[in-house]
């Protein structure tokens, strides 16, 4: 691509998987980009998908896991400029659940080395990325007040993280709630980019509701507890129905009688009954391994997080002070992903355990999910403050219904192949052919 000492420029996008994933569930999206984005001045598309955070090191928390990919990043611009004589000149983001918030960490972590002094930062896009974390905000509610304390244990690091538990700097601030001030690098990193879009589930996403991924301070369309796709009244984009919510049109709860549910309604208690058995059952079987599973993951979380801030060209202190510091940063070896038989392996457990979070919110919202009414959510300080500096960035927000699984975080982007999940095409076409750009 080098030829007569004439550079080629590159647009480098890097795609950024969530917890518990790797890099095959961006699989997708990248051959999308492909097939569907063609430069027309002469830059290279170059995609990665990041694999420095596969599996359990997702738990090692989002500032951990974003230097890796912040390394990853550093890597791939040094190859590009070493093995194939180009220069990278663009740069865009894609992140899929935690890791959008991963990778908004990144970003911030490489404007703080001076990565954006030389390349402009184009396109930024989240997937279902909980921006406001996954404190279920019902505070009146007991089951939800459990959830909140006891979920966070089993995800180390990052559980704290995604709960708001934790605490940075001198100012002792949840993680979420400095990468959203004005005054941190975070914020003024993605600022930097010319596109900011996000795509939200209304309906049946249990890991991101749809206020924290569309970064709403109110839940109109009552995703905690609203099941049923047809309930959402909207309008579509046109050529992307009944996929793509157009937001340009008002959108809203609007309950659909259903003569089934009427019915059992009638059977309530012995419904709920039901459910809470389908619980206990579940947590009976899983509950073991998962418990487990934490509890040695945790034992190997703290001596990862112990040996990573150990290497001094790791250090993130700077990274929560106002002032703009320029910092280094050393290449941390990656962790390739090569066995298909554990991909296969690894979304038959990520399958298993949102299906254990799905198990745990029809029990404690068994109630409320078949009532014609429902309580407004209720946002505390730090999830209103993230909410109201967020919304200051200026994003394009895509909400998307999926109606043919209720596993619809995984079947945004097609995480995997399941036939069910085939209304994520629609969601991906309408990305490359309507929402990433190339300047």
């Amino acid at each position: 691509f080098k030829f007569w000492g004439i550079m080629s420029n590159y647009h480098l996008i890097i795609l950024v998987h969530g917890v518990w994933g790797n890099s095959s569930h961006l699989a997708y999206v990248e051959k999308q980009i492909h097939e569907n984005i063609h430069s027309y001045d002469g830059t290279i598309l170059y995609t990665h998908k990041t694999g420095s955070h596969l599996g359990y090191l997702t738990y090692d928390g989002i500032d951990v896991n974003g230097k890796r990919i912040s390394d990853e990043v550093w890597e791939q611009t040094k190859l590009i400029e070493q093995e194939k004589g180009g220069k990278v000149t663009k740069f865009s983001v894609v992140g899929y659940s935690l890791g959008g918030l991963i990778s908004r960490y990144c970003i911030g972590y490489l404007s703080s080395q001076g990565y954006f002094d030389n390349i402009e930062p184009i396109n930024f896009t989240t997937f279902c990325t909980p921006h406001v974390g996954v404190l279920v905000p019902q505070s009146h509610n007991f089951s939800a007040r459990l959830y909140n304390r006891i979920a966070p244990l089993f995800l180390a690091d990052t559980g704290s993280q995604f709960f708001l538990r934790d605490k940075v700097g001198e100012f002792g601030k949840p993680l979420l709630v400095w990468m959203a001030d004005p005054r941190s690098k975070f914020y003024k990193a993605l600022a930097k980019f010319k596109y900011k879009s996000l795509y939200a589930n209304v309906v049946n996403d249990k890991r991101c509701s749809w206020y924290t991924a569309s970064i709403s301070p109110d839940d109109k369309v009552n995703s905690l507890y609203n099941k049923r796709p047809e309930n959402i009244n909207c309008k579509y984009i046109k050529g992307y129905q009944p996929n793509v919510i157009d937001v340009t049109k008002p959108f809203y709860y609007e309950k659909v009688d259903n003569l089934r549910e009427s019915s059992n309604h009638r059977f309530k208690w012995f419904w709920k009954t039901l459910n809470w058995i389908k619980l206990i059952g579940t947590i009976t079987v899983y509950s073991p391994i998962f418990i487990i599973t934490s509890i040695v993951q945790r034992i190997y979380n703290r001596k990862r997080v112990s040996e990573f801030f150990q290497n001094e060209s790791n250090d993130l202190l700077h990274m929560y002070e106002h002032e703009h510091e320029v910092g280094g940063g050393e290449e941390e070896e990656q962790q390739q992903y090569h066995s298909s038989v554990f991909a296969d392996i690894s979304n038959k457990v990520d399958d298993e355990q949102e299906t254990l979070v799905e198990d745990i919110y029809d029990a404690m919202n068994w109630k409320v999910s078949h009532s014609s009414t429902f309580p407004p959510i209720r946002l505390d300080h730090n999830q209103s403050y993230i909410v109201e500096k967020l919304n200051t960035i200026g994003w394009k927000k895509y909400p998307i219904i999926i109606r043919h699984t209720k596993g619809t975080h995984g079947a945004a982007i097609i995480k995997h192949y399941d036939p069910n999940f085939d209304e994520g095409e629609v969601i991906v076409r309408h990305f490359v052919k309507e929402v990433f750009k190339l300047d």
